[in-house]
């Protein structure tokens, strides 16, 4: 699987660094880029999670101007952009779990996690629940009466099959 990564960050007080993970295995590590491509060597298909962890930010990086945070504007699984289609924001359902630095959560009730969010401004772990094959996983979050493309696709047109591709971009 294929995973395009956007990204947008603050780095007045040094450029944020992030993990990014699918399952426990590591795909990359380092300073936070506006653009990452990386593949994922999944060993099944069915479900899988993609964390993105932002770490290394201190007390003294946020300031009235500037937040040392991380910014996640665009995923895409497959060349499949889960921002782009209008009606699931499928990227929403990613959760944020905040590490809050003790001086800073001290006396406040604060949330284990924080959806729908894409802004990491704490150090912490943002992750979002998906399945592969992620077109199918798209197809079916999008289509939860239970009709699926592969209960159809042997008894639909050619030409119904391109309107398909069309829609999705494929």
């Amino acid at each position: 699987m294929d995973i395009d990564l956007e990204f947008s960050f603050d780095d007045y007080f040094g450029t944020p660094t992030i993990e990014v993970l699918v399952d426990s295995t590591q795909l990359y590590i380092g300073d936070v880029v506006s653009k990452l491509s990386l593949h994922a060597g999944l060993l099944s298909d069915g479900d899988h999670v993609l964390s993105i962890r932002h770490f290394g930010k201190l007390m003294h990086h946020t300031t009235n101007e500037h937040d040392r945070h991380v910014h996640i504007d665009r995923v895409m699984f497959d060349h499949t952009d889960l921002d782009q289609l209008i009606w699931a924001r499928l990227t929403h359902r990613g959760k944020f779990y905040p590490e809050y630095e003790p001086s800073y959560a001290k006396g406040k009730n604060l949330p284990d996690y924080i959806a729908p969010n894409h802004y990491l401004g704490h150090n912490g772990v943002w992750q979002l629940h998906f399945q592969a094959p992620a077109l199918l996983w798209v197809i079916q979050e999008q289509n939860p009466s239970g009709m699926h493309l592969e209960d159809t696709i042997f008894s639909t047109t050619n030409d119904s099959i391109e309107l398909v591709k069309n829609f999705f971009k494929l």
